[in-house]
This record gives C-alpha cells, structure tokens and sequence, in this order.
C-alpha cells in the first residue's frame, strides 16, 4: 500500500496521459483502439486510488522520504494535529522575499473522494465503449472525458486554493465541450453556452474570495501549519478582525467561496444550466451529475470548512439556508417532468442540497457521506437511464422518426410516457435501476438510506428543525417522483408502438446521426425496446453493487469499525438515531405509497394525461415549465 501512496501523484497524469494520447497521436483516428485505451488508462488510476485509500487507511504518510507509519512522525504544528499522508510541493512562482507553492496532498477526505472518482469514472468509461460506439467522433469523446477526469482528479489533490481554482476551471471548459458535443443540435450548443456563462457567474466571486483570503494570509496552502490557511492562529485573527462592511474576514471569504459551489452545484439561484445540460450525450450526464463537476462544489465547501467555522460559523446559515430551499424546490419540479434525464437531473440538484444544508448545519462527515453515496447509484440512474434510451431508441415508430430528425426520435425516446414493461424485455436494466431507485429513495438497507438519515439526525439532534423539516418533505418527495418514474418505465403496457412525438422548432442544419449504436440499427423492427450490450451491463453491476454496500463506509454498527469514515476523517460519530431512522423510511415508505397510488393505473396510452395535472392543472404546469 505504501508504493500506492509515495506515488499517488500518479493518479491524474493518468487520464491525463489518455487525453494527450487521443489528442496529439494517430490512436485518434481508431475508435476501438482510443476507447479501451482511455479505459485501461482510467482502470490504472482506479487501482492506484484504491491502493491510496488502503496506505491512508493504515495511517501510513508518504513524500519525498518515502513511507513511514504515521505515529513515527512528530507533527510539527498544533499539537494533536497529524500531518498529511502525502505532501509534494514545488517553489512555483517568486512572490518577493518568498515563493507561492504548488503541490499535490493527500489526506483523508481526499483518500475517500479519489476512490470514488477513479470507480464511478471507470464505470462510465467503459459504459460509454457501448453507448457511443458508432459516433464518427468517439475518439474525441474519450479524449474529452479523459481531460475532465484528470482535471477533476488534479483539483482533488491541490494542496493550494490557485491549483485547485485552475483544475476547477478546466472541468468547467470540459463540461462546455461534452455538453456541446453534439454540436450540430442548436438545443445542445445554447446549453453549453449557457452552462459555461452560468458558472462563470459563480466561479468569478470565488476567485474574488481566493483573492481576498490571500490578502489576509499571504499564502493559499491547504493545512493546519505555520504558514498555512487552516493555522489556528489564521482562523482566530480571520474570524475576529472585520472588513468595511463590518462582517469578520472570515465570512467575508466564506460566502465569496460559496459562490463557487452555487454555480458548480447548481444550488438556487445558479441552477439553471444543469437540467439543460442533459442535451449532452447520457454518460456526459453522469460524469457531471455524479461522481465530478457538481461534487466538486460540495467538496470545496468540505475543503475549506475551518473558514466557514473560523468565526463561529456565521456563513453557515446561508449556506443551510440556499441547500433545504434548493432540496426542496428542485424536488417539487422533478415530480412534473417526462423526460427521465431530467427527472435524474433535478434529482441531482435536490440531493446536492441535501448535501449543503448538511454542510451549513454542521455536518461534515453526513455531507461528505451522502456526496460519496450518491456518487455511486446516481451515476447507476443516469447510466441505467442511457441504456433504456439506447433501448427505446431501436424501436420501430423512434427509428422511423430518426430518419426524419435525429433530435426528435431522441427526444421522444427519452419521454417515460413512451415507455412501460421494460422490465420484461431489459431485466438486466431494470434490477439495477430498481436498485439505484431504492437507494435514491432512501430504503433500507441501500446506501441512501444510510447517508440521507444522518443528515436527517444531524439535523434532528442539532435542533435545526427547519432544515430538518424541508429536507423530510425533499425525503418524500424523493420516493414520490422517483416511484413515478420507475413504475411508468418498467410497469404497466408498453406505449411506444403509439408515442407521444416530440416537436421540434430548430432541426438541425445536418444530420448527427452517429449518436446510435451499432445495437440499435440492429434492433430495427424489433418491436419492443432490447436489452443493452455487455460493455453497458456490467458498469450497471458494479455501481448497482455499490448502491446496496455504500453505506457500510460509514455504518453506525459494528462496535469499533462503526462510522469507518467519520473515524477516518478525524470526526467523532454520533450515536444511531432510532426515532430519526424511524421517521426517514415511513416517509420514504409513504412517498413510494403515494407514487404508486397515483400512477398505478396511469397512463394506458401515451396520450393519457398525469394525474397530478387533471389534479392541479395550474401548479403541475407552473412546476413542469
């Protein structure tokens, strides 16, 4: 485990190494060669990030003078603090009298998110082998998504605010070019665009607070040192001084930091681009809404946390404040959607609350908990949700309509009410999306459960009983619209020998017909949607594995290996909440109750109308547009 570690800076030159091989050599000119390429290079990073976690796991610290065990190292800073497993710094740049550094870190929180990038990026590597297997432009796809990985990587591993801020921009340029990437369709170069100015909004006011904070501490350096931002000696001066408008420095640079996450993570008011952002290709939908660009938000806040509590947490109340509104807002518009990207995608914005106000009320390890959980059975979703589309998409009315316009057929094929009994003719896809749907849900024993309740019981047990309050209701709204969904996909009649079409105003100036599989030109006739190639089932397996088993990285039972990860990341656990535990799954149980009563005998025909709509026409249509 300690070769893992002393060379862990390895971990992001790899995907890197897959998009300057794609990009620079002539491997970009076989779509076959450059995808199992970038997969066996993502595959590496996996085993070495593995390898990572097992040397922290151990307490073992690696650098420039090898491997040690951690207790054989006198920290020399505040006494009690451990230092870094891995700590690599270069001078990078004069800055007067001294040099501003740069390096990579390795700590706890990192070892955990490292080990949840690398699994749910190789399970979307190797699902996008299949889904985009006769795009003409696959190769620049793999390229793109190995760009984005390595960026995603680099910034988890900065040891300073500018290495992290710079990583943090080139997903940002990433994310512009996937969710572009089928740049042909004005719909999908409107929402790159839109993407790309929207977080720009958010990313300008945290460099503004990277600025600030370097004003105050000369340094950007990530630890709890003399010389670094987390010293205690800088975060009591931080959090007692004030600034012209009379809030401590400390807040100050908090919310300007904040501002990043709100435009990374979607969170109100700059969530606008993310449900456009499903105009990319389905497993771009799952690298940002997943495991990397909107995890990256809620990882920011639960890097620079000591700021956010320097003065007694007084940002923090806006931060809970903008999580429970977002948790619940997006809640309520994803019970009114028919497309199932956006479904999964509104989905993401309410967890990714969930997340935040679990951060503002003061519960780190519960934030980063449910961020590491989700990871894993929402990118199961968004990958289950492409195999159906691949699925629907070989239809005999949608291939008619592919050959009319391209967007449209998609568009249509992503529409649930054109779906139903898919668990019949896709078993394989159905039993891991319902695996993923129990987790989301929060059900025990699946992962969400876990994670959602702590959240839940730091909210209970800390008395902050609005945000507890909204993010119950989020809770059942959750396993409402998510039941919605699974029971009109896979139950009922199939509906798509008569579907709803799909209109569109803005054909395409040429046709993009790579997008379709080899598969689903061979499906051509077959009637009901089929089931999806290997290359797509087996990262539904592994992620759906990880829907059931997540939750033991930090299961409250066990006697000493309970709550592993909170233990890990230096926090004591909280007692298991019995009465919390209890309300979570009768909430979530009456969420599912309640999705089945409504759509238990809907939609016989794809024309039908929702029941919610012939319920509430006015706020059913307010909450769909």
């Amino acid at each position: 485990m300690g070769f893992f570690l002393q060379y862990a800076w390895l971990i992001p030159v790899f995907p890197l190494l897959g998009f300057l091989l794609l990009t620079f050599t002539s491997l970009r000119r076989n779509n076959t060669a450059s995808g199992w390429l970038a997969i066996g290079l993502m595959a590496l990073a996996m085993v070495w990030a593995v390898g990572v976690l097992g040397a922290v796991n151990q307490g073992l610290v690696g650098g420039a003078s090898g491997v040690v065990p951690v207790e054989t190292i006198s920290a020399s800073g505040p006494e009690g603090e451990a230092p870094p497993n891995f700590l690599l710094r270069i001078d990078w740049a004069p800055t007067g009298s001294t040099s501003f550094e740069m390096g990579l870190l390795v700590d706890p929180l990192v070892a955990v998110m490292l080990a949840m990038v690398t699994i749910a990026s190789f399970c979307i590597h190797l699902f996008s082998l299949g889904y985009m297997a006769t795009n003409p432009r696959q190769s620049r796809f793999f390229s793109f998504i190995s760009l984005f990985t390595a960026a995603m990587l680099l910034m988890t591993m900065a040891d300073n605010l500018l290495l992290f801020f710079m990583a943090w921009e080139v997903m940002g340029l990433c994310s512009y070019l996937l969710i572009g990437f089928l740049y042909t369709r004005p719909q999908a170069y409107r929402a790159a665009v839109k993407a790309f100015i929207t977080t720009r909004i958010g990313d300008v006011l945290m460099l503004i607070g990277i600025v600030y904070l370097y004003t105050q501490a000369g340094t950007l350096s990530l630890g709890v040192f003399a010389n670094n931002i987390f010293s205690p000696e800088f975060l009591e001066r931080i959090g007692s001084e004030t600034n012209a408008l009379g809030m401590s420095h400390a807040t100050a640079i908090a919310l300007l930091l904040f501002c990043g996450t709100i435009g990374k993570s979607a969170q109100f008011p700059l969530h606008v681009w993310l449900p456009d952002a499903m105009e990319g290709p389905t497993p771009v939908s799952a690298l940002i809404h997943a495991a990397t660009m909107v995890a990256a938000g809620v990882f920011l806040v639960g890097r620079t946390f000591p700021i956010f509590e320097a003065d007694g947490g007084a940002a923090l109340g806006f931060v809970a404040a903008i999580g429970a509104f977002t948790a619940i807002f997006a809640a309520l518009i994803a019970v009114a959607q028919y497309d199932i990207k956006r479904i999964l995608a509104y989905s993401t914005l309410s967890q990714l609350g969930f997340m935040v106000a679990a951060l503002g009320i003061g519960g780190f390890v519960a934030g980063m908990f449910h961020l590491i959980t989700h990871a894993f059975f929402k990118a199961l979703l968004f990958l289950g949700s492409g195999s159906v589309i691949h699925g629907m998409e070989g239809t005999p009315k949608i291939e008619a309509l592919h050959h009319k316009d391209e967007y449209a057929a998609q568009q249509t094929a992503q529409d649930i009410r054109n779906m139903g009994d898919l668990r019949r003719s896709m078993p394989w896809t159905f039993w891991t999306y319902t695996l993923g749907y129990l987790a989301l849900a929060g059900i025990v024993p699946f992962a969400g459960f876990w994670s959602k309740d702590e959240i839940l019981a730091d909210a209970f047990k800390g008395n902050h009983w609005i945000v507890f309050s909204v993010l119950v209701v989020a809770a059942f709204l959750t396993a409402f619209y998510m039941t919605r969904q699974w029971r009109l996909v896979f139950f009922g009649s199939y509906r798509g020998d008569n579907p709803v079409e799909f209109k569109n105003p803005e054909p395409a100036q040429h046709g993009d017909h790579g997008h379709h599989t080899d598969e689903t030109h061979a499906a051509h006739g077959s009637g009901k949607p089929h089931e999806s190639g290997p290359t797509m089932i087996a990262p539904l397996v592994v992620l759906a594995s990880f829907a059931v088993t997540a939750g033991l990285f930090n299961f409250p039972f066990g006697g000493e290996s309970a709550h592993w990860m909170g233990h890990l990341l230096g926090e004591e656990a909280k007692p298991f909440s019995w009465l919390v535990a209890g309300i979570s799954l009768l909430v979530a149980g009456a969420g599912i109750a309640a999705g089945w009563f409504f759509y238990g005998n809907a939609f016989r025909k794809a024309q039908d109308r929702d029941p919610l709509e012939a319920a509430a026409p006015g706020a059913f249509g307010l909450l769909h547009n």
